[in-house]
């Protein structure tokens, strides 16, 4: 088993807390679309407890506090929120199959009877839109579809993105996302580069022992097994990800944009009973086994890194 780290939090625990926070709050009713785009969510008893501000405000103290990156906003949700101009909704933004069904029947009707008869099967549905009429030509059905849709899409969820906001007002967030827009799209949006092996070489800094010493040759060679083990990982040789390994050395599955101080280590155990990685999220830190093979090195990572996926076990 891996050693305590002790009760003080100094900021392994936050990081894992706040992350898992923000996995909670991406899967929650208030937001739809695919994992790593998200917009908002409709969820009237939500607005009218003001779940949207808390969520705002969480996701503030997660990102100041935390350094965690939510990375999950759609383009139009952070669009919305730094105030830019978003282009039309399409039928494809509408996360409700049944209505986005029903507009594309009303959208691709060859003639206005067909288009009306759409229109009459959708009607209590557009009427909860405010976009039931009646239509006399083909350009009248592209307007209600496209005014179904941007209701939908944007217009119904008006006040519940303005709650949202005033929550990411907290700390000042919300004004400095508005400042400096292209820097928070890799906060809050999905990212565009994962992780790589050469980028977690280059974030642990190995500590060794006096140089030509027995201990420094056993180092060395479990520092080319720690490298060898990354670019397996990338290449999909284990049942793991880079990211798992940093929440295992850090609590949080990405390099915040400063980095992190003090900067992570890479550690050795000399102690032969002692086979398993061990990690202190605060430190960022991972000690790793010295042991004879990399079969076993392999091993002996992956089974802890598997059996530990969150913060307590590391």
């Amino acid at each position: 088993m891996s050693q305590a780290e002790g009760a003080v939090d100094e900021g392994g625990p936050t990081r894992e807390f706040f992350r898992l926070l923000m996995m909670k709050i991406r899967d929650s009713m208030l937001f739809s679309g695919p994992e790593e785009e998200k917009y908002l969510n409709l969820d009237s008893d939500a607005l009218q407890r003001g779940l949207y501000r808390t969520f705002g405000v969480m996701i503030a103290v997660a990102i100041v506090h935390g350094g965690v990156m939510p990375g999950f906003f759609s383009q139009r949700l952070y669009d919305n929120l730094c105030e830019r101009e978003t282009p039309a909704p399409t039928l494809g933004d509408i996360s409700d199959p049944e209505l986005q069904k029903k507009l594309r029947k009303i959208s691709e009707a060859q003639h206005v009877e067909e288009a009306r008869d759409a229109i009459n099967e959708a009607a209590e549905s557009l009427s909860l839109l405010g976009s039931y009429r009646y239509i006399t030509t083909l350009d009248g059905r592209d307007q209600l579809v496209q005014a179904a849709t941007t209701f939908y899409v944007e217009g119904r969820t008006k006040e519940a993105l303005q709650q949202f906001a005033d929550g990411l007002r907290t700390l000042g967030l919300l004004r400095e996302i508005r400042t400096h827009p292209m820097l928070f799209t890799e906060v809050l949006m999905k990212r565009d580069k994962h992780l790589t092996a050469t980028d977690m070489m280059e974030l642990f800094e190995p500590s060794l022992s006096t140089v030509g010493s027995n201990r420094w040759r056993d180092e060395k060679r479990t520092e080319g097994y720690w490298r060898d083990y990354l670019i397996d990982v990338e290449d999909g040789a284990f049942n793991i990800t880079l990211e798992d390994i940093l929440v295992f050395a850090s609590g949080a599955d990405r390099i915040p944009v400063l980095g992190f101080n003090p900067k992570p280590t890479l550690e050795f155990l000399s102690d032969p009973t002692r086979r398993f990685p061990e990690a202190n999220t605060c430190l960022v830190q991972i000690r790793l086994p010295v042991l004879p093979t990399y079969r076993a090195f392999a091993e002996k990572m992956c089974d802890r890194i598997i059996q530990s996926p969150t913060f307590g076990v590391a």
